[in-house]
Parts: C-alpha cells; sequence; structure tokens
C-alpha cells in the first residue's frame, strides 16, 4: 500500500481536520507553506487569505493537505509507517527497537550546553553538533507566558532555551523549511509521538519529493499522554492562583501525578487529573502512540528513578548518536529495573490487537453489544476488569466486558458522545482497537450472602461475576433498575441465573416502580448479606455505600474515570485527598475502606 497524491488544499484541511478538532499542531501543513500562519493563542493553524482557492497550490494538490499526519491514510496507518521507517512491519513489544535503558547526562554535557537544567535530550543533540552528526536542530523554548514555541538551535549553547518540561505543544515542524532554507543539511528534529509521525510522513510520502528525507538525519522523540491546551491550561492556573507569566519551571511528578509550577521560591502543585479533565488537546484521546514509536530515539520519565530518563534506541542512527554522547562523557547510562522495565512497555502502543466486528445486538436505539474476538484477552480476563477500545482519530473508550465466550467478548456500550456514536455507526465485519484487560477484580472470599446491585450501563460491568459466584457456592442476590424498560440490559440473563433477580425502573415501565437504592436495606436485613458488589451511576453507588454503612456491610464499588493509558502512568483517572490514586491500575474496584477516603466519590458525571 502506497499513499497517493490527493487532490484537496488548505479548504478540505480545515474542515476535516481543523475544524474537526483532530488537528494535533505539530506543524507540518506549514513546513513548506508560507501561506500558512500558526495562532499562538488558539493554537490553530491558519492562512493568510492566499488559500481560499483550492487550485493555487500544485495544481489543487496542496501540500498543506497531502502532509497532514491526519489525512490520506487509511485508518490504521501505523503498520505503513513502521514500513517506511524501519523496513517492516514491528514485531516486538515496543514497535521495532534495539535498547532500553536510564540515561543521565553528565556535569560535561551541562557544562557545555551552558546550564545545570540540560537534560539528555540536550545532551544527545549536543554532542551531534560538537562531532559534525548534525547542524541544526528543531527545538522549542518557552515565551514570556510559558507557551512554547519553536526555534532552530544551530549550537549547544542555543540549546539552552530548550530545556524543561513544557506541558504543551508547538507547532515544530512548522519552521522544517526555514531550516532547509538556511542551508542545514543535517537537522535534528525533537518532538512528540504525533510530530514524528508527522516527520516520517513527510519524509517518505511517496508523491512528494522534498528534501527532507536526506536532510533530517535525527529524530527524537519524547513520551506524551497528551499536550494540554494553552488557553484552557492557563484557565485551570488562574484558579491555583498560578500566573503564567511568572512561571519559570514547570516539573512532572508522576510518583504523585501533578505538576509543579515555580516562580522563584514559590511552588505550586497542580493534579494531572485535573489538567487531563480540563486542558488536553481533543486530538490527543485518539492518540495510540505513547513512546514515539517512529523516531531514532525515544526520552521520557516512565521506567527510571528520579534524576534518570529513560531511553529507547530503535535504529541504526540512534545507536551512533547515542554511543557518540558515551564516548563523548555527554551521558551515564544504568540498566532499567526489570518492573520499571515492565512499566515501558506497558504504555506502548502496540498492546493495541485489531479485531473484528464479529456480531452486534441492538438492545434499544441507544445500546448495543458487540462482539468481539480476542484469545489473550478472553483468557487474562478476571470478572471486574475493563477493556480500552481504540477508534482511530476519534476517542479511546474504556469499557467493561458484560459477557465472555470462549475467545469473544461482549462489550455492551451507551451512545452517549463522540466515540460511542462513532462506534454505533461501525457494522460486522468493521475492525477496532482493543487492548488491556486492565484493572483488578471483584474480591469475594470469607463472604457468604452477596448483593449485586447494578443500575444503568454498571448492569454489564456486574454481570460477569454471577456465574463465578455460583460456582464458588455463594448465595446471590441480585438488584438492577433503570431510567426506563428500553434502559434495564440483561433482564431475562439475569433472571435465567438468578430467579429472583429484583428489577426496578424509575417510570414503573416494567418491575418495580422505584430507584434500585430504595429496596436495598430490606434486602439487607432479609437476606442476611455480608457483601455489596455494585456498579452504575455515582451518585447511585454513593447512597448504596450510606445504606451499605448503616447496615455494616462490605461494599466493592466499581468507578469509572477518563482514562488515557491504562496502566496507571499517566494519571488522567486519579482520585483521592491527594489526586494520586489510578483507578485503571488500583481499582476500578475500591472497597468501603477506600471510598472513606475519596472526597470526589459520589460527585462524577460522564
Amino acid at each position: 500500500m502506497f499513499l497517493k497524491k490527493i487532490q484537496k488544499g488548505w479548504k478540505e484541511l480545515k474542515s476535516e481536520v481543523i475544524d474537526s478538532g483532530r488537528c494535533v499542531y505539530c506543524g507540518a501543513c506549514g513546513a513548506f507553506c508560507s501561506n500558512i500562519k500558526f495562532d499562538v493563542d488558539s493554537e490553530t493553524p491558519y492562512d493568510d487569505g492566499s488559500c481560499e482557492e483550492m487550485n493555487t497550490c500544485r495544481e489543487g494538490y496542496g501540500t498543506c493537505y497531502n502532509l497532514c499526519p491526519k489525512t490520506g491514510i487509511d485508518h490504521f496507518p501505523l503498520a505503513l509507517l513502521d514500513k517506511w521507517v524501519f523496513g517492516k512491519k514491528h514485531d516486538k513489544i515496543l514497535g521495532h527497537y534495539d535498547r532500553i535503558i536510564s540515561v543521565k547526562a553528565t556535569e560535561k554535557a551541562k557544562q557545555k550546553i551552558g546550564t545545570p537544567e540540560a537534560g539528555v535530550i540536550s545532551a544527545l543533540l549536543a554532542v551531534s553538533m560538537e562531532t559534525g552528526a548534525i547542524d541544526s536542530a528543531l527545538v522549542n523554548k518557552a515565551d514570556n507566558q510559558f507557551r512554547p514555541v519553536p526555534y532552530i538551535a544551530q549550537s549547544p549553547q542555543e540549546l539552552t532555551l530548550s530545556t524543561g518540561y513544557k506541558p504543551s505543544q508547538a507547532p515544530t515542524l512548522s519552521i522544517l523549511g526555514d531550516a532547509i532554507n538556511k542551508e542545514n543539511a543535517n537537522i535534528a528534529v525533537v518532538g512528540t509521538p504525533c510530530q514524528i509521525q508527522a516527520l516520517r510522513k513527510i519524509q517518505n510520502h511517496p508523491r512528494f519529493d522534498f528534501e527532507a528525507y536526506d536532510l533530517v538525519s535525527l529524530a527524537i522523540s519524547t513520551f506524551c499522554f497528551g499536550t494540554f491546551q494553552n488557553q484552557k491550561l492557563q484557565e485551570v492556573l488562574d484558579t491555583f492562583g498560578v500566573d503564567p507569566i511568572s512561571i519559570s519551571k514547570v516539573e512532572k511528578d508522576l510518583s504523585n501525578f501533578h505538576l509543579t509550577f515555580s516562580n522563584g521560591s514559590q511552588q505550586k502543585a497542580v493534579p494531572l487529573n485535573i489538567l487531563y479533565d480540563n486542558t488536553i488537546r481533543e486530538a490527543c484521546f485518539a492518540c495510540s502512540d505513547y513512546s514515539g514509536s517512529f523516531a531514532d530515539i525515544s526520552v521520557g520519565e516512565v521506567g527510571s528513578n528520579e534524576e534518570w530518563t529513560t531511553c529507547i534506541l530503535r535504529t541504526k542512527k540512534g545507536n551512533e548518536i547515542f554511543e557518540l554522547a558515551l564516548e563523548q562523557g555527554f551521558i551515564n547510562t544504568k540498566e532499567l529495573d526489570k518492573d520499571l522495565k515492565q512499566d515501558v512497555v506497558n504504555m506502548t502502543r502496540s498492546k493495541i490487537e485489531i479485531v473484528e466486528i464479529e456480531d452486534i445486538e441492538i438492545h434499544s436505539p441507544e445500546i448495543k453489544s458487540f462482539w468481539v474476538r480476542s484469545t489473550h484477552i478472553a483468557e487474562a480476563y478476571r470478572p471486574g476488569n475493563f477493556v480500552v477500545l481504540w477508534l482511530p482519530d476519534i476517542d479511546f473508550l474504556p469499557m467493561s466486558v458484560s459477557q465472555v465466550n470462549g475467545d469473544l467478548l461482549e462489550i455492551t456500550v451507551q451512545k452517549i458522545g463522540e466515540g460511542t456514536s462513532a462506534l454505533f455507526d461501525m457494522n460486522i465485519g468493521d475492525t477496532i482497537g482493543i487492548r488491556g484487560p486492565y484493572g483488578n477484580s471483584w474480591n469475594y472470599e470469607d463472604t457468604s450472602n452477596i448483593l449485586i446491585v447494578g443500575g444503568g450501563m454498571g448492569i454489564a460491568a456486574i454481570s460477569t461475576v454471577i456465574e463465578p459466584l455460583k460456582k464458588n457456592k455463594k448465595n446471590v442476590f441480585v438488584a438492577i433498575g433503570a431510567k426506563d424498560q428500553a434502559s434495564l440490559i440483561f433482564e431475562e440473563r439475569l433472571k435465567n441465573l438468578i430467579p429472583d433477580t429484583l428489577c426496578t425502573t424509575d417510570d414503573g415501565s416494567t418491575g418495580r416502580k422505584c430507584y434500585v437504592t430504595d429496596p436495598i436495606d430490606d434486602l439487607i436485613k432479609e437476606n442476611n448479606i455480608d457483601l455489596i458488589l455494585t456498579c452504575g451511576p455515582e451518585i447511585m453507588m454513593k447512597r448504596v455505600f450510606e445504606i451499605a454503612q448503616n447496615n455494616k456491610v462490605k461494599l466493592q464499588a466499581s468507578l469509572e474515570r477518563k482514562m488515557k493509558c491504562g496502566v496507571g502512568l499517566c494519571g488522567s483517572c486519579c482520585i483521592g485527598e491527594e489526586n494520586n490514586i489510578c483507578v485503571c491500575k488500583e481499582g476500578p474496584i475500591f472497597t468501603t475502606e477506600q471510598l472513606k477516603t475519596f472526597p470526589q466519590f459520589g460527585s462524577y458525571q460522564k
């Protein structure tokens, strides 16, 4: 498969990518077009008025449209890029790689660059410049409001401004053409995974003869779980009393899942889950590459201890630069701890399995079950685990498994947003991505009489635990509820398992007319319940929790939050007093004692 030159231009790019929220602000559209500018406030490309007519650019084959990483490729472009960059599809856990190692910049490197803040990326670039391996690097510096802006560094000393973490994105590739025009012949590009994907598309597009293929000689990617939009970020910082103009340094603390903003001696920690909920770029939710799979070298914090950085060496060029830095004394190295290396493995995109939708069951206009086949997920699944569905260019969707039949998985979905709406438009035979299973499972040891309470779509999450409970000779009682009969899923299925299943609806269209929480107190007392398992709207679970507390009954609740990585690395789903407990890793199931310490419990809404 090869990309074809597409006869589209700026107008189509704007409507299909920018206005639809798919733009990643990588800068590729403006790399070779002076008509395209970039608004640092809104973080979007715009044209200077010269692009109104499609045929004004390359006979209608717009450079901007054809080089955008979000156009011209089918739903699963990563295998094609693998072939272009590495000559074959990847067959290893982290994509193609040769080595993973912990690295630290030496004092020699910091002195050469001119700042104690210089890190591993700066050290690799500096030694490359010193030895002539590169003559320039596309990097970012912070403006007077701590917003990243791209610039061309041509000496180790010019790298000084690029040091330090910046939480937002800059259109780095927009200055690639400038670097080439300045007669740089060995250019390095530092970017996020999506920017490196865009670079590789520019370098390898078979229908555009750009010099970027030969003149860009090194690509370094940062690890990334998403970037934050500047305007939204500033709004959040205002609520924490942080003035962007006064920021001197930003540090990421992945042990406590905070960003710390410093202004001289003053520091303010902002929880990452608040930033993800309010400021993350829309397109980031559809990205599946967290570790820069198409770079020569990938660099990030995950997997290494404090003051050390993880490097993934992927190509011959990457290995050469790394060995050069080691020989010249610009970096120190040590092996990764086995468990920490597994963290790096867990975050990689290759955990995604592309599967075919084999069957679809329609429960109501708003609820469907999708059947997909995955042997390894089916074998590893335990009741209470969840999976993550991937809809390319749209979203990641954490989902409960409502049934396992051999190696077939049933995933039941309610249409409530863009991602689930797109899933509803899919048909049998279409393909989606899936990864997992993730999270913990229900624990029912040392109990005898168990009450299962499901509300709305939470019924799907509790349905798989009933058969294991019966096999373990537990006395099982079930109460399920929804707003109406159309929303009450699996009524017949559950009654086949537990004939006395109590069904409720808010409007009385089936079962008892009441909330599912109303009969819980009586069920506890009548059946001597010693454990409650519950999943549903959080306000419902909070009420079940209160009833259980009043009756001194243990409870486990399955919580839901927005999730990015699914393995406890990004911090997007954190809860707790310190916002440092990952629902995806330490949950989604939490006990009574844990729930008591969560001030957010009961307030979450989709």
